[in-house]
């Protein structure tokens, strides 16, 4: 009979050294983990990216306006390049092309993608032509729909404001027309960074060093304008009479 009890107070023992052991295990997990930090509060959530719709007009078949070997959708794509790369060194904001190397995409398909990537402001670049060759300077279009208060109006005055300030160019204003932009539910805007029918302007806008102040000035008018509305509504207000 003692030969039993003791057998038993043997494994007795041995299970209290493997619960123990079990039990360590645990609480040094729960310690890895963190759970005895004190209840430290949860790191704040990171605010969500501010998409940019950026795009680059006419392309593919299209190559825009014309003078001699020089082609606005060559150097809107060039200058569209330019500010991407140097947005990607800004926190929060991302860009979005609207169309890929030399590619053909219809007005529609452009506001699409710019909808689709749930962009907050749409910017599309182009070159001016005219039959008078003497016309120069900048100036940045919207749809005659938009209000005058409204983002689309704000985002066009920021991008002119920073590109005449940046270039010294004419300032031609903000201008309102009949334009595809009005199906884009977010702010739209198209610039019209010179005249490439001016001879001297054309040749400005095929120097490099003019076309980082341009692509530069454009995001710094983009950069003003969210940080003016950050958080705030940028929709317009969408025409159903239009299709």
């Amino acid at each position: 009979m003692a030969a039993w009890i003791a057998a038993r107070l043997r494994d007795m023992r041995r299970l209290t050294v493997v619960l123990l052991a079990v039990c360590g295990v645990v609480v040094l997990s729960l310690a890895l983990s963190g759970a005895f930090r004190g209840g430290a509060p949860p790191s704040p959530p990171e605010p969500p990216a501010l998409i940019v719709a950026l795009d680059a007009g006419h392309g593919g078949v299209d190559p825009g306006a014309v003078v001699g070997e020089v082609m606005e959708k060559t150097i809107v794509a060039d200058i569209v390049a330019r500010i991407i790369e140097r947005a990607s060194e800004l926190p929060r904001l991302e860009i979005l092309a609207t169309r890929q190397g030399d590619e053909t995409v219809s007005n529609r398909e452009r506001i699409e993608r710019a909808e689709a990537a749930g962009a907050i402001a749409y910017v599309t670049v182009h070159v001016n032509a005219s039959h008078h060759t003497t016309a120069h300077g900048i100036e940045v279009w919207v749809d005659k729909t938009r209000k005058l208060d409204g983002p689309s109006i704000s985002l066009a005055k920021s991008i002119l404001e920073k590109l005449v300030g940046a270039t010294g160019a004419r300032d031609r204003g903000v201008r309102s027309a009949d334009l595809y932009l009005w199906r884009a539910s977010m702010a739209a805007v198209s610039v019209e960074i010179g005249f490439l029918t001016n001879r001297e302007e054309r040749g400005r806008l095929l120097e490099l060093d003019y076309q980082e102040t341009i692509a530069d000035s454009i995001l710094d008018g983009i950069t003003a304008f969210l940080a003016e509305r950050d958080q705030a509504p940028v929709a317009e207000p969408e025409d159903a009479e239009r299709s």
